[in-house]
């Protein structure tokens, strides 16, 4: 029997989206669907090695799966962790990612041993996929992951298995040029560069490509696929600093910024320069602080709390009231261990926020400075320029100049 909640759920996915909803049991056959054409759709999820995927991820972790091809495709997998009876895995999908065109089609059949009447059939099918956002479908597999098993993650708690749909053409292309993929060393290296707060990043960065160790843009939509991949280096990102000492609170404020920052992107430069910019921003909060390892808990508490709401009105009361020490006391400490008083440091996470929206948002800088805080355009275009070198407007206009194509 299905939960309530989980009807329900599979319902509005259904009603409000289109979107299939699926249990499967320990071998992957199908339980219960709202499909209506289970069988071509099963085709598509469990080929191409997409099924020993899923067995193998499963075997050893729990963690929800995205599964995905370069041409759009894309599942959500949720194990089942309580084991009753309504089924092992919850999946959603399959979406597309992006607007589907002939050629998407063509790249999907040609690797499926089908007759041409089932063929035929499954493209009529496929033409009423929903495309939907690549947010707005992880959003819902984090709810349909709550409802299964009561718990409550992030899309940096995503694992991502990927499979290519090459053409023959393609497929000869490539076997005269380089992998399109980083290696596995590569990626390591990026990821440990982030764990140990590494600066001397960028050679590493080079080598793997031009946003991430695993961006490819010769699909037929090369924004889409690009987005897919900083998406996943940015989950990849996410856990690496926390291994590295920073909050879990700090990590997925930022992970979530950026994925959304992704999102608003409209060309693969741009999403490049989401990436470049998350990289490096996880790499300078790990840094700092392997840099100030003596720094008292009040204070590290307090650097906390400032760089991940800069947008408050922070005062030197409310922080004290927070981490329990008297306002002279705590202003004393915070200077003598952090070299700056509260409210310098404030300014600087301010800006450091401030650059973002300037970067990823078409905000004016009035209503920056507002969000932030700022008494006044002027002392925020003055801040601004002691921590940069620059103008707000210089700022912006030189990065998205060297982001746009």
């Amino acid at each position: 029997m299905i939960d309530t909640y989980i009807q329900k759920f599979f319902d509005m996915m259904m009603e409000c989206y289109g979107v299939s909803s699926w249990i499967y049991d320990d071998d992957l056959e199908v339980l219960y669907t709202t499909s209506e054409s289970p069988n071509l759709y099963k085709v598509l999820l469990l080929g191409k090695g997409r099924k020993e995927a899923i067995l193998e991820h499963y075997s050893q972790k729990d963690s929800p799966l995205i599964v995905s091809d370069d041409i759009g495709l894309m599942w959500g997998v949720v194990k089942n962790k309580r084991k009753k009876d309504d089924g092992t895995y919850f999946i959603l999908g399959p979406i597309l990612n992006k607007e589907p065109t002939p050629q998407i089609w063509n790249d999907l059949l040609e690797p499926l041993s089908l007759e041409f009447s089932n063929k035929w059939n499954l493209i009529s099918n496929l033409k009423y996929l929903p495309c939907i956002s690549i947010i707005v479908f992880f959003q819902h597999v984090i709810i349909l992951s709550y409802y299964v098993n009561q718990e409550n993650i992030r899309t940096s708690n995503f694992d991502y298995y990927t499979t290519r749909q090459v053409s023959k053409k393609k497929a000869n292309e490539e076997k005269k040029g380089k992998a399109p993929h980083a290696s596995p060393l590569t990626e390591k290296k990026l990821l440990d560069m982030v764990r140990t707060g590494n600066l001397d990043y960028h050679k590493v960065l080079a080598e793997a490509g031009v946003a991430s160790p695993g961006i490819r843009v010769d699909s037929s939509d090369p924004i889409r696929q690009a987005k897919y991949s900083v998406v996943a280096f940015i989950t990849l990102c996410t856990r690496a600093a926390i291994e590295g000492g920073l909050s879990s609170e700090m990590a997925y404020t930022l992970s979530d910024t950026y994925i959304q920052s992704v999102d608003n992107s409209h060309s693969v430069s741009q999403v490049a320069a989401v990436s470049h910019t998350m990289y490096d921003d996880f790499i300078r909060r790990v840094n700092r602080l392997h840099n100030t390892e003596g720094v008292s808990k009040a204070v590290r508490d307090s650097c906390d709390y400032i760089d991940v709401h800069p947008e408050e009105e922070i005062t030197l009361s409310f922080l004290s009231d927070k981490v329990g020490y008297s306002e002279n006391y705590l202003g004393r400490k915070f200077k003598a261990e952090m070299h700056m008083p509260i409210n310098a440091y404030l300014r600087k996470a301010r800006v450091e926020k401030a650059k973002m929206l300037l970067l990823f948002t078409n905000e004016s800088i009035q209503d920056i400075a507002d969000e932030l805080h700022f008494c006044s355009q002027s002392y925020f275009a003055e801040a601004f320029r002691k921590e940069t070198g620059l103008s707000p407007l210089e700022y912006r206009d030189k990065n998205k100049k060297n982001s746009t194509e």
